[in-house]
C-alpha cells in the first residue's frame, strides 16, 4: 500500500507530519504533498500549471490512498482537489482535519470516507483494511457511504499517552512542495529557521471562539481532554531537529496554551538548555502559569510569549467569548517579562459585530496603559460552523448565514487584521489606534489626544495612514532584528519569515 498526503496552505503543518511518523512506524509507504504556502490575507488558489503539476504528481506517485488534512475555508479547494485526484487515480481519498470533524456532513458525500478527531489510529486501520480487502464501514472515527447506505461510527477513546506517538520520526517520509508554479522535491521546512512543535494535546480551557470548544463536546466521555508529552520525549524530537535541520534558530511551541505542572517545567528548564539551547517562544493562557514557572523559562532560553487578551472588556469577554476578565493577570505578567526581558505579543480580536462601544474604549484604554513594548496580533472575529460563539450571535440574530465561513471564507483575505481592509468607519478608527497603542517610539499623550478627537471617529482614514507607517516603521526594526538573529528564511520560503512579515501591529 502506498499512502500520499496532503495539506493545502500549511508547509508547517504539525499534524499531517505525526500522521507520515505513525504510518512509516507501521511500514506503511507513506509520502507528503504540500500544495501551496500560506501568506497572511493572500491565500489565492492553485493556477492551472499548479493543478496540473498535482495531477502529474498524483499520476506518477499511483497511490493506494489519499489523505487530505484541512481546516473550513478550504472545504471548496478539496473538494476540487478531490475530483482532480479522481481524474488521474483510482485511490481511495479520505478527508481529516478540523472541518471534516466540526461538519463530516458537509464531507461524507464528496471524499470516499472521513475521519473524524484524533487520525492515527483510524488511518492505519483504514490503510490495512483496504490492503486486504476488509470493510471498513465499521472502522471507529470514520464515516463513509456503501450504495445508498451512511456508516457513522462512533469516536474512540482520546489516545491516553501521547508518547506512545512518534513524534521524533516526523522528518522521514519523502517531501514534495507545489508554489508559484513550480514543483520541490524535499522539504520546505528544512532550511526554514523556525521549527514548530507540539508538546501538549488541545487546551484545558473553553474559549467560545476556539475549535476546543466544539472538540470538547464531540469528545465528552472519551477520556481526558487535555493531554501533554513527557519532557524526555519532547527533547528526542527536538535533538534529531537540530541534528538534521541545522538552519533552525528557534523553537516554536505551538500548543494552545503552554500549561504544565510545574515538575514538568522544572524538568524542562533543566533540560531544554542542556540539550537544546535554542532560543524558544510559547502561547500562553492570562494566569495559567505562575510566576516560578516563568522564571524557570525565561532562564532555560524563553524569548517570547504570546497571549490571548481578545478583549479588555468584561462584559465582551463574558457575552462573547467565553472568557473571564484577566486584565490584573495580564498586567502583572507584562512587569514580570519586562523585567526578565522577554517579549509579550497580545492577541487582540476586532470586528465583533456585538461589541459596543463601550467594549472597545476599555480595550483601547487597556492596550494604551498596557507597559511596553510590546507586539500585537490583531485578529478580524471570523465565524466558523458551529463554534459557540458562531451558535450564539446566529441565535440572536446578529450574524446571518452568509458570515460563517464556509460560505464566506473572510480568512483568505483577513484572517490577520489589515488595516487597508473595507470595515465600518468605528471599527477602522479603532483597529488603528489599537495598533497604534503597541508603537513605543509614539508617546503615550500622543495617542490619548488623538483618542480625543471625535472627527477621527467619524472620518478615521487620515489615522488610518499614520498607523500603516508607524507598523512599516517597525516591520523595518523587526526586519533587522530578523536578520541580526539569522531568522530570515532561505531556500524555498519567503525571505522575510512569516513569523516576522505578520507581526506588524
Amino acid at each position: 500500500m502506498r499512502v500520499l498526503l496532503v495539506t493545502p496552505f500549511g508547509f508547517q503543518n504539525v499534524g499531517i507530519r505525526l500522521l507520515s511518523a505513525v504510518l512509516v512506524r507501521e511500514g506503511i509507504d507513506c509520502s507528503i504533498l504540500f500544495l501551496k504556502r500560506w501568506i497572511n490575507n493572500r491565500v489565492f488558489p492553485p493556477t492551472e500549471t499548479e493543478w496540473s503539476l498535482f495531477e502529474n504528481h498524483v499520476k506518477e506517485l499511483a497511490p493506494d490512498v489519499v489523505g487530505i488534512g484541512f481546516g473550513t475555508p478550504y472545504l471548496k479547494l478539496v473538494t476540487e482537489m478531490t475530483e482532480r485526484i479522481r481524474r488521474v487515480s483510482k485511490a481511495h481519498v479520505t478527508w481529516g482535519g478540523t472541518h471534516p470533524t466540526m461538519v463530516p456532513e458537509d464531507c461524507v458525500g464528496r471524499a470516499d470516507s472521513v475521519i473524524l478527531g484524533e487520525g492515527e489510529a483510524p488511518l492505519v486501520d483504514l490503510v490495512n483494511a483496504l490492503k486486504s480487502g476488509a470493510d471498513i464501514t465499521g472502522i471507529k472515527n470514520i464515516w463513509t457511504r456503501a450504495g445508498d447506505r451512511e456508516f457513522r461510527n462512533e469516536l474512540r477513546p482520546l489516545i491516553a499517552d501521547l508518547d506512545t506517538l512518534p513524534h521524533e520520526r516526523m522528518l522521514e517520509a519523502p517531501r514534495a512542495f507545489i508554489a508559484e508554479n513550480r514543483m520541490y522535491q524535499g522539504d520546505p521546512l528544512h532550511n526554514y529557521p523556525v521549527y514548530r512543535a507540539l508538546a501538549s494535546r488541545y487546551c484545558p480551557f473553553h474559549c467560545a471562539f476556539c475549535y476546543n470548544s466544539q472538540y470538547r463536546d464531540i469528545y465528552d466521555s472519551k477520556g481526558r481532554y487535555f493531554r501533554n508529552r513527557s519532557v524526555g520525549n519532547v527533547m528526542i524530537e527536538l535533538e534529531r531537529v537540530r541534528r538534521e535541520m541545522p538552519r533552525t534558530r528557534r523553537i516554536h511551541f505551538d500548543d494552545d496554551t503552554f500549561v504544565f505542572p510545574v515538575p514538568w517545567i522544572e524538568e524542562f528548564a533543566e533540560e531544554y538548555p542542556r540539550r537544546i539551547g535554542l532560543p524558544f517562544d510559547i502561547m500562553l493562557y492570562p494566569g495559567a502559569l505562575g510566576e516560578k514557572a516563568i522564571r524557570l523559562l525565561a532562564k532555560a532560553g524563553l524569548t517570547q510569549v504570546q497571549i490571548g487578551i481578545q478583549s479588555a472588556s468584561e462584559e465582551e469577554l463574558a457575552r462573547d467569548h467565553a472568557r473571564r476578565d484577566a486584565n490584573d493577570a495580564i498586567r502583572k505578567l507584562a512587569a514580570l517579562f519586562k523585567e526578565l526581558k522577554v517579549e509579550p505579543v497580545y492577541d487582540i480580536i476586532l470586528d465583533n459585530p456585538d461589541a459596543t462601544r463601550a467594549d472597545k474604549d476599555a480595550t483601547l484604554k487597556f492596550m494604551v496603559d498596557l507597559p511596553r513594548p510590546y507586539n500585537l496580533f490583531l485578529y478580524s472575529l471570523t465565524f466558523f460552523p458551529k463554534s459557540e460563539v458562531t451558535r450564539n450571535l446566529l441565535e440572536r440574530h446578529v450574524i446571518t448565514e452568509e458570515q460563517i465561513e464556509t460560505r464566506a471564507t473572510k480568512t483568505f483575505r483577513q484572517f490577520r487584521l489589515t488595516l487597508d481592509y473595507p470595515r465600518p468607519a468605528e471599527e477602522k478608527y479603532y483597529a488603528s489606534m489599537i495598533s497604534l497603542a503597541s508603537k513605543n517610539f509614539l508617546p503615550r499623550p500622543l495617542i490619548r489626544w488623538l483618542a480625543r478627537r471625535e472627527s477621527l471617529r467619524r472620518r478615521p482614514e487620515a489615522l488610518r495612514w499614520f498607523a500603516e507607517g508607524a507598523n512599516m516603521i517597525k516591520l523595518a526594526k523587526l526586519a533587522a532584528r530578523a536578520y541580526w538573529r539569522g531568522e530570515f528564511g532561505v531556500g524555498n520560503v519567503p525571505l522575510l519569515t512569516r513569523r516576522y512579515a505578520r507581526m506588524i501591529q
